[in-house]
């Protein structure tokens, strides 16, 4: 399920005193099972964006195609994208409202043309892919829950349907350290396995240690688009956006500037630390 973003613009509040462009003239190929990270300032277009892969928005020029197709095109079956493309929003666990997991769960199958036990099973296998026993899980309160293990309910509740494509914004906010890389872990073994993922974070950090390509918005232009240890190796790019790069990058840099040789492409932790250990093995790193 290829996207395509084809010139695509977008305005807010056209012909009002409060006109804003959000996007312009963007063009763009995400290719199935890929990774992407978005990156860029608060306004600079992240949210719409996703919002117009989503069919959420439509836009005011061009065109968003997915498996060639234009999704806003008259006609288009938007129920069939429901299915293969899930989208989850920022503190996706306010929208729990449910008495039980199971029935939150199984909400989005719920006027779906499967049986009791077809949905259950459905049901099961999404709460067993975020780490959870479903006989355990499934008739408890979801408010009684913690909020890492509130936000791997509403991933389940998007897994649900078993889409290709999932579309993340800002999804580790307010997780605490632990909860962050709990959720990281499962997103990136869902792209393991197949699922396209397009998330954006305002933590270069986070970018850095999941995703394979980086987009970077600015004033609803697409200004920098390549993988991610291309993009974070480009630190004068990214300071004349006013943007940062991620803590190990900028250690790695930092001490290149002292000295000390290391590679341009460091973005993860992992990264650095084997080549502090090279270093020190050649006997170039202190």
């Amino acid at each position: 399920m290829p996207i395509v973003l084809e010139d695509v613009s977008f305005t807010y509040g056209i012909g009002t005193p409060f006109e804003t462009a959000a996007l312009r003239g963007i063009d763009l190929r995400i290719a199935d099972g890929e990774f992407v990270g978005v990156m860029g300032h608060t306004g600079c277009g992240k949210s719409t964006l996703l919002q117009l892969m989503a069919g959420l928005l439509a836009p005011e020029r061009g065109k968003v195609m997915i498996d060639g197709a234009d999704i806003n095109a008259k006609g288009y079956p938007l129920a069939s994208l429901r299915q293969r493309l899930s989208v989850i929003f920022q503190y996706p666990e306010s929208q729990l409202f449910e008495t039980t997991v199971g029935k939150d769960v199984a909400f989005s199958l719920k006027h779906s043309e499967l049986s009791a036990r077809e949905i259950q099973e459905k049901v099961r296998r999404a709460l067993e892919s975020v780490g959870f026993s479903f006989d355990a899980i499934r008739g408890l309160s979801p408010l009684g829950l913690s909020g890492g293990e509130k936000r791997r309910v509403a991933i389940a509740g998007a897994l649900v349907t078993q889409p290709r494509i999932l579309i993340l914004d800002e999804p580790v906010a307010g997780l605490d350290p632990v909860g962050r890389e709990d959720f990281l872990k499962l997103i990136s073994g869902l792209n393991r396995n197949g699922v396209t993922i397009l998330m954006v974070s305002h933590n270069a950090d986070v970018l850095g240690d999941c995703a394979e390509r980086l987009l970077v918005l600015d004033q609803g232009r697409l200004m920098m688009d390549g993988p991610v240890r291309a993009e974070f190796s480009d630190v004068e790019k990214l300071e004349k956006l006013r943007l940062g790069v991620c803590r190990p990058r900028k250690i790695a840099h930092l001490l290149k500037e002292r000295g000390v040789p290391f590679p341009p492409d460091i973005v993860r932790y992992e990264d650095l630390l084997e080549a502090v250990i090279k270093g020190r093995r050649s006997g170039t790193a202190s």
